[in-house]
């Protein structure tokens, strides 16, 4: 219940919410109908084929969800900005039955003409092409580290560096209010380390 009274009070108090697409693909627990980060028994508990079910959402599906949570964090901020991104990590493993590659760009590809969809319907929502600049061939996966999947921290920086100076081109230099509540929790030993769910799929896999 705290963390979703702490969630409400982001929402509550932002002018902008950045939202990076991910993926398409999803489990689900269809005893309470609630959506897992990551495949059951993959990094954490057990797979059942009784309570677990795999599913692949279609352009159609994840555009009407994506507007209809749009439209909830709208109803306790009317004032809220969307941004998008789509996330230029490819999948580490699927269940669609079709090659991780071929699944990776049938993912992304659904989700970028998702995120071009809303931009235009919805006068409140821009793009960040963040997915374009990462994995354009201009660039020849540099980017990436060796294992062709990470993202550097270089390239990280690279696209930092090209939205502030999108941003200030636009609206000029303005200054960034950091609290010592935000250093101490950026530059944390727990938080430098803290490892995302498919990470662990990586090195358990």
């Amino acid at each position: 219940m705290q963390t979703i009274k702490a969630f409400r009070n982001c929402l509550v108090g932002s002018d902008v919410f950045v939202f990076t697409l991910g993926l398409t693909e999803r489990w689900i627990n269809t005893l309470n109908g609630y959506e897992y980060p990551i495949c059951p028994g993959t990094v954490a508990g057990e797979y059942s084929e009784k309570y677990h079910d795999f599913s692949n959402l279609s352009y159609i599906e994840v555009y009407e969800a994506l507007v209809r949570t749009m439209n909830k964090i709208k109803s306790v901020n009317k004032n809220i900005k969307f941004l998008f991104t789509v996330s230029p990590v490819p999948l580490t493993a699927t269940n669609s039955k079709q090659h991780v590659v071929v699944a990776t760009m049938s993912s992304k590809s659904t989700l970028r003409s998702v995120a071009d969809a809303i931009i235009k319907t919805e006068s409140n929502a821009d793009y960040f092409p963040s997915y374009e600049i990462i994995c354009s061939p201009f660039y020849r996966g540099a980017f990436f580290e060796p294992n062709v999947r990470t993202v550097s921290r270089y390239g990280v920086n690279h696209v930092m560096n090209v939205f502030f100076d999108s941003l200030h081109k636009k609206y000029g230099k303005s200054e960034i209010v950091e609290t010592n509540v935000n250093k101490e929790i950026l530059t944390s030993e727990s938080f430098q380390d803290l490892p995302c769910e498919e990470q662990l799929l990586d090195a358990f896999g």
